[in-house]
């Protein structure tokens, strides 16, 4: 009786250990909603920075979201010549160091990879959904491909930091998703993601060039069983589940290349394509204004790489609604197709397709959803 009076009043439970009950997941039905709260976090591993999305309690709903400043990828070299550059901020739908939101069974693993010129958050319309959806996504920076290194490369003589390794040779960013592979590894085994993944169901992703790095982790690396390919003419030589999406109006990764993509994957790979979409509709990249920063603050100058400038301004203009499509693609209208139309269509079909081929859920992609995307 004197025990468990003290018990009562000392408020403990004897069957408490400590832990959190766990938060189930209750989403829409609309797999282009938003689900739960996001949290973001950005981890330092094996001399790589990695940036992790993640589903979070419910309490952190309200809580202010994240804004990101693309200025950060910007050397100090560049900054000296240009001074700081200004981009647009790109606000998302995530809270910063949010805690981890408390599992009924672990979540599966999304590895993100980004395009040339691109960087790790570049994307984040889909990498946060995902999350939303009960996905870790994480994604690192590939060195030799990121908007970080090609910028010095475009004055004359390029900059220190000049960097384009990632256009020849072997692809720099098969590595980096190796490492952030067995970073997940000790993140499961300690830390705040201790026994939250499933290391069991690892998603590869990519845009672009992360769509050829897509192709290489299917080909070589068995922890990786799915994947979905964004803008990217290529096809693995595997069996893996694989969807690719691309747009019509894509003059890096056209309709003809797509096709044959999706030929190459028969019996186990879908392709959906958005009429109108460009390259880089399936990034967030549009929102830096590329090239109006190009045309004020870059062509200008007479230290400039005008070449090089022409190619990257093309590739970074691909699919924004200030620039004009090629006319020479047949499979194309006189303009692209609004980002915040083609926005949703990715964000369903990313998720029908990962619920089930993941999770065995869902009918997966079907044709008829959207108007704008033909499903092959």
């Amino acid at each position: 009786m004197i025990l468990a009076l003290l018990a009562a009043c000392s408020g403990a439970d004897p069957d408490d250990s400590g832990a959190s009950a766990p938060e189930p997941l209750v989403l829409p039905a609309d797999p282009a909603e938003m689900g739960v709260p996001v949290g973001v976090r950005t981890v330092l591993a094996n001399d790589q920075t990695i940036e992790v999305w993640y589903p979070a309690p419910d309490a952190v709903a309200g809580e202010p979201t994240e804004v990101i400043d693309f200025g950060v990828f910007v050397s100090d070299e560049v900054k000296a010549v240009l001074g700081d550059i200004a981009f647009p901020p790109l606000p998302t739908a995530a809270v910063r160091d949010a805690p981890v939101r408390v599992p009924d069974s672990p979540y599966p693993v999304v590895v993100f990879s980004h395009g040339f010129g691109g960087v790790r958050v570049q994307s984040v319309d889909i990498t946060v959904h995902l999350a939303s959806r009960g996905y870790v996504v994480v994604a690192a920076d590939h060195p030799g491909r990121m908007m970080t290194d090609l910028l010095p490369c475009l004055f004359s003589p390029a900059l220190e930091g000049c960097d384009l390794s990632g256009m020849t040779g072997d692809d720099p960013a098969v590595e980096d998703v190796g490492d952030v592979a067995d970073w997940l590894g000790d993140a499961q085994a300690e830390g705040d993601f201790a026994g939250t993944l499933d290391l069991d169901h690892l998603v590869m992703t990519g845009h672009s060039a992360g769509g050829g790095t897509t192709q290489a982790i299917l080909e070589s690396d068995p922890r990786f069983g799915v994947g979905i390919s964004f803008a990217a003419g290529a096809a693995p030589d595997s069996e893996q589940p694989l969807l690719l999406m691309g747009g019509s109006c894509d003059a890096f990764a056209d309709d003809a290349s797509m096709q044959s993509a999706r030929d190459a994957v028969e019996g186990h790979g879908t392709l959906v394509q958005i009429a109108d979409a460009g390259h880089l509709a399936f990034s967030d990249l549009c929102e830096l204004e590329l090239l109006e920063l190009a045309e004020t603050v870059l062509e200008p100058r007479d230290d400039v790489n005008q070449l090089l400038l022409g190619q990257l301004v093309a590739l970074a203009s691909d699919g924004c609604p200030e620039a004009v499509p090629d006319p020479a693609l047949e499979a194309c209208g006189e303009s692209y197709l609004p980002i915040e139309v083609s926005d949703p269509i990715v964000r369903h079909m990313a998720t029908v397709f990962l619920d089930q081929q993941v999770r065995g859920e869902g009918d997966g992609v079907v044709a008829g959803a959207f108007a704008e995307a033909t499903v092959r």
